[in-house]
């Protein structure tokens, strides 16, 4: 449990709230203000149960992948996977009609193309960062 990275966890928490802000705009049902709420609320709840699971998953791995590339594209795999496991459930859960099935697939492409950005924006921020801190370690050497 030491390993697990929390601030991967607490951000996809806001980006399940992300999530949650941008399918309302998708979503065309006429519902009240407060249902709206809700469930962009609980879609910041099932981003927290996915980065928990991602990061526990993720976690598990053997230290010989160290590799920066590779975790982050598996952390990203991990990620998908999860949040497709956990998007059919709910929908199996809940019992939807099979119209609404329909309207599922455009739905998961949307949260799955969402993770894909936020995991390389995290990505390349990680290597932005990294980058910074070589040219520091070279002026700081130069001095």
């Amino acid at each position: 449990m030491e390993k697990i990275n929390l601030e991967n966890v607490i951000k996809s928490f806001f980006l399940g709230l992300f999530l949650g802000v941008l399918l309302q705009f998708y979503s065309r049902a006429n519902v009240l203000f407060e249902y709206k709420v809700l469930a962009v609320l609980a879609s910041g709840s099932i981003g927290f149960i996915i980065g928990l699971i991602t990061e526990w998953l993720t976690s598990l791995l053997p230290i010989r992948m160290a590799n920066s590339r590779m975790y982050f594209f598996i952390n990203n795999l991990i990620a998908l996977l999860v949040a497709t496991i956990l998007m059919v459930s709910l929908i199996l859960i809940t019992g939807s009609k099979a119209e609404h099935k329909a309207e599922f697939v455009p739905l998961l492409s949307i949260v799955l193309g969402v993770i894909c950005i936020a995991n390389l924006t995290d990505y390349m921020m990680y290597r932005r960062a990294q980058n910074k801190l070589q040219s520091f370690k070279a002026l700081i050497k130069e001095e």
